[in-house]
């Protein structure tokens, strides 16, 4: 008589849900925000705003690494600190160059460039910054995502689908705007006049200067200017 494996309950850090990923995105873009700013304070000696949001400081970077590694990692907590590590080396290093790529095809600039610095690969990877991804990913999949998704669990239904879908409108709105004001702002490096009202608009209340100064480490890649210092 063959005896079937006894069933094991999947556990509430084990569910990875829209909601957990959702609120993970926002509270690591928040807090990812946060911790850069700091870090370019001190490493720079001024104040330099590092969010992807010209409404809100959030790293849009940071949130969407922080899902990431929710996705991938949120069933490894009994993993071993090595494998954690080989998985956020190799999937951080690949988001990080894929972030950077696609602002220069899209967008034809650049946020960060490692080109200047030893072990680096292309503009957007450095072997050693690689590092840090690798023991971010054991500390997530060991303490942090349990602990935000022991937190999230505690939030009433109710309350969470109704912050949820405000917040979701919230972010979409303003990331749209967002980008389409960076769209816009690579069309005036070419010299393209607005086609229509909505380029009209982006060009009168988000110029060159404000998305400038809000961006500050933001750099066209084919003249290596910082748009904050173009007149």
């Amino acid at each position: 008589m063959a005896f079937k494996r006894p069933f094991k309950p999947k556990t509430k850090d084990a569910d990875c849900n829209f909601y957990k990923i959702f609120w993970i995105y926002i509270i690591g873009g928040i807090l990812g925000c946060l911790a850069e700013t700091i870090w370019c304070y001190f490493a720079f000696g001024g104040y330099s705003n590092r969010s992807s949001n010209l409404f809100f400081p959030m790293s849009n970077v940071w949130g969407a690494g922080c899902a990431l590694f929710s996705i991938l990692l949120h069933n490894n907590q009994n993993s071993k600190p090595f494998h954690l590590f080989i998985k956020g080396y190799i999937f951080g290093g690949a988001f990080e160059f894929l972030c950077g790529f696609v602002c220069q095809i899209v967008l034809g600039v650049t946020f960060w460039d490692y080109s200047g610095i030893p072990l680096s690969i292309g503009n957007y990877v450095n072997l050693v910054f690689c590092a840090f991804w690798g023991l971010v990913a054991i500390a997530w999949a060991k303490w942090i995502y349990p602990f935000l998704s022991r937190l999230l669990e505690k939030v009433p239904q109710k309350k969470r689908r109704f912050a949820t879908r405000c917040t979701v409108c919230l972010v979409v709105f303003t990331s749209v705007i967002s980008c389409l004001a960076l769209i816009r702002m690579s069309e005036r490096h070419k010299n393209i006049p607005p086609r229509n009202f909505l380029e009209r608009h982006l060009d009168q209340y988000y110029p060159d200067r404000l998305l400038g100064s809000t961006f500050p480490k933001m750099k066209y890649l084919d003249t290596g200017e910082y748009i904050k210092d173009l007149p």
